[in-house]
């Protein structure tokens, strides 16, 4: 014990030492992640021909499973050995539980309190107040997800085993891991996802159900889990639930209805299957990045719809990444409040403030921002080989953690992967704490006149 005390007293003095902010703490925990996987998966041991993977591409791949991304470089099923795709699993449950959760819990355990900075940076990591509401919640975050993915993976082991045998196993807790920390990754391998395996209803629900699961977030679950009824929900809570809800049908009658006619993806299935594959892509699109057909083959429309179900994402305090499902309805709301001339948005009989309205414009506009500045910087990477909306579709892929691929990712050269490499970091941390870290903050005493501008 007074070993480990002595690191986290090491720790301390190098955060004191250099002054972090508990925004530029949480990044470099990331950093620090990916950077151990991309060492680890340079080993000779990692790859099945012995070689390593190369520096970029071992980057690259480290970072997509750390941030949970699943947009790859490399088949996982041949060309990764046993090794290596222990590695990968390792980085996707940490880096989907969040590095700084695990930590603080192992620092707690052995007895360790945590100072005023180190209290900071926990509420920033987790969006919450106080040292024992923190604890409590990373208690439950662990137990939820030991629980699901525990029954998932044994599920789906029972469902693997008259394909695989043995393997069974290891399939069955890599898809359940993989599926709840909506990381996209498979063992099913030559990038096919779930494309084979359209017709496998029981998969599809399993997958489908840890990708709402884990999208959802552990707050929500933990709702559910205790209050069990509607009117003692948070608001948050019931703002996650409709905003799911009014995803996943939006996005399911979209695409089925775009692709009821293309023969190249769903449009030779029954109605049934259509529906059920429509749904599922609705489901994964948001944030997991599992796919049931060839996404390159699919229509303008259909692709534009998945571009937006991306940029959304999942809820906040989840597995998932975008600007956040909730963020996108407040956004909608007080668009909607401007519309009737009010002056304050009011949801299920509470009162969302100006300061939480401000933060998500913040968050949609940065986030939009990014997307468009990568995007062209992609775009010229790529010298125009490819259409705009394939390179944007890659870029909102990466920045919502997605990982679904188009077809292109194993095309980019160095500048190209480095590109996506960072925009998935921000993805995963959020736009926001990217920003705090790197910009000062400074409160002003100085109270300047206002002055009306015309806008719109």
């Amino acid at each position: 014990m007074a070993h480990d005390l002595q690191h986290v007293d090491y720790f301390k003095r190098f955060q004191r030492a250099f002054r972090l902010k508990p925004t530029q703490v949480i990044i470099l925990s990331f950093v620090f992640m990916i950077l151990l996987g991309t060492g680890l998966l340079m080993l000779p041991i990692s790859t099945t021909n012995n070689l390593g993977l190369s520096l970029i591409d071992a980057l690259f791949v480290s970072t997509s499973a750390s941030c949970v991304t699943g947009l790859t470089v490399v088949d996982v099923h041949n060309d990764l050995t046993i090794f290596g795709t222990v590695v990968m699993l390792l980085l996707i449950q940490v880096g989907g539980l969040g590095i700084m959760t695990l930590a603080t819990m192992v620092v707690y355990k052995i007895g360790y309190r945590f100072h005023l900075q180190e209290n900071l940076i926990l509420q920033e990591s987790l969006n919450q107040g106080g040292q024992a509401r923190m604890i409590e919640l990373i208690r439950k975050i662990i137990k939820y997800t030991l629980v699901i993915e525990g029954f998932f993976a044994a599920v789906l082991t029972l469902h693997f085993i008259p394909e695989f045998g043995a393997k069974a196993v290891g399939y069955g807790i890599f898809h359940s891991v993989s599926a709840f920390c909506n990381a996209g990754f498979d063992l099913f391998g030559n990038y096919d996802s779930l494309c084979k395996r359209n017709d496998d209803y029981f998969l599809m629900a399993c997958i489908g159900t840890l990708i709402i699961l884990g999208g959802t977030g552990f707050t929500v679950i933990s709702d559910f889990v205790n209050r069990r009824r509607w009117k003692k929900f948070s608001l948050h809570t019931k703002i996650v639930v409709v905003m799911n809800a009014a995803l996943i049908l939006v996005g399911t009658f979209l695409i089925f209805a775009v692709e009821y006619y293309n023969p190249d993806t769903v449009g030779k299935l029954s109605v049934p299957a259509q529906l059920a594959n429509a749904c599922f892509t609705s489901v994964s699109c948001r944030t997991a990045g599992f796919n049931t057909f060839d996404l390159m083959q699919a229509e303008q429309i259909t692709q534009l719809t998945m571009i937006i179900l991306m940029f959304i994402g999942a809820a906040p305090l989840s597995t998932g990444g975008g600007i956040k499902s909730t963020t996108f309805f407040v956004i909608i709301m007080s668009m909607w409040t401007v519309f009737r001339g009010k002056k304050e948005i009011v949801v299920f009989g509470r009162r969302i403030t100006r300061e939480i309205r401000d933060r998500a414009f913040a968050i949609f506009t940065m986030g939009t921002i990014w997307i468009v500045v990568a995007g062209i910087i992609l775009s010229m990477i790529d010298g125009e080989v490819h259409n705009l909306e394939v390179v944007v579709f890659e870029t909102v892929s990466g920045f919502g953690t997605v990982g679904m691929g188009i077809g292109i990712t194993s095309e980019w050269n160095v500048w190209g992967k480095l590109i996506l490499t960072l925009t998935m970091l921000v993805g995963r941390i959020g736009i926001m704490t990217f920003m705090l870290a790197l910009i000062t903050q400074k409160d002003s005493a100085i109270k300047y006149p206002p002055e009306d501008i015309m806008i719109g």
